[in-house]
């Protein structure tokens, strides 16, 4: 009997859970009904999240419809939450009413067992007691099969409450699919759009006009350059305005056509019986051109020249360095402005409808091609200066070399050291050994050598005499 009443209890306190959870899912369902029929206007207002919205359904202005929107989502959101701690409230009083369930179920084992006169109570017969113990244990299993139920209920509501607040999130956050916002949007932002297009073009027009004058400043540099390689390869100064109104007379210009000849290159001495004859040994020597006071005056004169035209040219690279510079932030600035232009071409084309003209739609599907356009001729403008670059540098390693040349310790040659040489070295000689350098000079008069190869001869018989 006692374990019958003890069940009894626990069956009556599984009911009572029962009903509250019944009145809790009553209660959660009137929230969803009262979800679905809020969700159900909204849709009949405003139309699906995936559909477009027909014109002229919803009555008001868009701003008090989002502000309305907002309240009402914020409402949803607020009692999503409330029924979240419901939940969470009805799964800690479950759970302590189990605890209290497991407690008593001690307890009664505790008082069975404590009980020492439990054979003189009289009691029913022992089938019955039996069979009532096995319904009331058949009734609680089905009391606690409906509570689980009601637990996975109550999770599925959480769920579809959490895809309603979802679909609120949806309508809130992409306002863009409905028509009547975007007369708003085009209202507002139509200004602004307007002033950045402006802008844009009249930045257009300054890189359009900066484009044509590094163009002329290129045209320029090449003329230049072209002058400059002429006269390396020649051995002429590209003439100024100064020499060209003093050329202008004709002995000036046979004057200087005879000082602007190139140098002679470097001559080696003859090799083996190989014999000089007097025109190259004059030429090479400088007697034949005239006083050695001329040629040191016409060798400072080219060299004055030469690092004149290396001062040009190392200007105009310095020049052509900086057109770079600027040309590869002009490369920068367009396609910044390219990358916003196709921005604001893709990203408002229907509020661009509602006030522009079909000439200023036109002109503004234009202007990204007109700024593809002045990139791309400002990037073969860069590649044309990164080629002259090469050129200058070129003609500066020439006339590095011209300088070389022109200068007074290159330019003694074999004949021109023993062409100065000579006139002491016979002195000399002369004075301390008679006869040998009496022998030599007949062999210099009446032999068919060389003055190199003599010359060379003559020293090494001074350093044996002399040694």
């Amino acid at each position: 009997q006692e374990d019958s009443a003890d069940l009894k209890c626990q069956l009556q306190f599984a009911k009572e859970e029962a009903a509250l959870m019944r009145k809790k899912m009553a209660k959660l369902g009137r929230e969803k009904d009262e979800l679905e029929q809020e969700l159900q206007k909204y849709k009949s207002i405003y139309g699906d999240v995936d559909s477009p919205l027909p014109t002229g359904e919803a009555g008001g202005p868009p701003s008090t419809r989002e502000a309305e929107l907002k309240l009402r989502l914020k409402l949803v959101e607020e009692e999503a939450n409330i029924l979240g701690r419901k939940i969470v409230e009805l799964e800690v009083e479950n759970r302590g009413i189990k605890a209290e369930m497991e407690d008593m179920r001690c307890q009664y084992e505790k008082e069975c067992l404590s009980r020492d006169h439990i054979s003189s109570i009289p009691t029913s017969p022992y089938g019955d007691s039996v069979e009532s113990a096995t319904e009331l244990r058949r009734h609680l299993q089905f009391v606690e099969e409906e509570a689980e139920l009601l637990r996975r209920s109550i999770s599925e509501i959480e769920d579809h409450n959490k895809q309603l607040t979802n679909e609120l999130n949806k309508f809130k956050f992409e306002p863009g699919q409905e028509p009547g916002w975007l007369d708003d949007v085009a209202s507002k932002c139509g200004g602004t759009l307007q002033e950045e297009l402006k802008s844009a073009r009249l930045q257009i027009n300054e890189l359009s006009g900066k484009v044509m004058k590094l163009q002329y400043e290129n045209r320029v540099l090449m003329s230049n350059v072209q002058r400059y390689d002429l006269a390396s390869h020649l051995g002429l100064r590209a003439s100024s305005p100064r020499d060209s109104d003093a050329d202008s007379d004709a002995g000036k210009k046979e004057s200087d056509s005879e000082e602007g000849r190139p140098p002679q290159p470097k001559r080696e001495g003859p090799i083996g019986g190989e014999s000089d004859s007097e025109e190259v040994y004059e030429k090479t020597s400088g007697f034949g051109s005239g006083k050695p006071s001329e040629v040191s005056d016409l060798c400072s004169t080219e060299l004055m020249r030469v690092k004149e035209d290396t001062e040009s040219l190392i200007s105009i690279k310095r020049e052509a360095e900086r057109l770079e510079r600027t040309v590869d932030r002009l490369i920068t600035d367009t396609d910044s402005l390219i990358y916003d232009a196709k921005v604001h071409v893709t990203s408002s084309p229907s509020t661009e409808q509602d006030f522009k003209s079909d000439e200023e739609r036109g002109e503004d599907k234009h202007e990204p091609e007109l700024l593809d356009t002045i990139n791309s001729r400002m990037k073969a403008f860069r590649k044309e200066l990164q080629t002259f670059l090469e050129k200058v540098d070129h003609i500066g390693e020439g006339l590095k070399e011209q300088m070389e040349d022109l200068s007074p310790l290159p330019h003694l040659t074999e004949s021109s050291m023993f062409a100065f040489f000579f006139p002491l070295f016979l002195f000399f000689a002369f004075q301390m050994f008679q006869p040998i350098i009496l022998l030599i000079l007949i062999l210099v008069l009446f032999s068919s050598l060389s003055y190199a190869t003599v010359f060379k001869l003559v020293f090494l018989f001074t350093l044996f005499f002399v040694l």
